[in-house]
C-alpha cells in the first residue's frame, strides 16, 4: 500500500514538474486563467509536497515536513494570486 502511495505521489510529482518546465497547465489547460509565473510557481509548490507524498510512501518520517512546507508554500502564492 506504501508503495502505491509513493508511486501516485510521484507521478503527480512528474506532471507538475513538467507544468514548472512549460508553464502551462497540462490538465484543464483551456480552463486556466492563470498567468505561466503562477503556474509555475504554484505547480514548483505543489511538486514540493508531492515529493513529501513520495517520501511518506516510502516510509520516511520526515515527508510529513515536506508536505507541510509545500503546502505552506501553496496556500500563500494562492493567495498572493487572488490578491491581485
Amino acid at each position: 500500500m506504501w508503495i502505491f502511495i509513493a508511486v501516485v505521489a510521484g507521478a503527480l510529482m512528474v506532471i507538475n514538474l513538467v507544468q514548472v518546465g512549460t508553464g502551462r497547465q497540462v490538465v484543464r489547460p483551456s480552463e486556466s486563467r492563470r498567468t505561466p509565473v503562477e503556474v509555475r510557481q504554484q505547480s514548483a509548490a505543489a511538486a514540493v509536497e508531492m515529493l513529501g507524498g513520495v517520501l511518506i510512501g516510502l516510509e520516511v518520517f520526515w515527508g510529513i515536513v515536506v508536505v507541510l512546507l509545500g503546502f505552506v508554500a501553496l496556500v500563500l502564492l494562492r493567495k498572493r494570486a487572488a490578491n491581485y
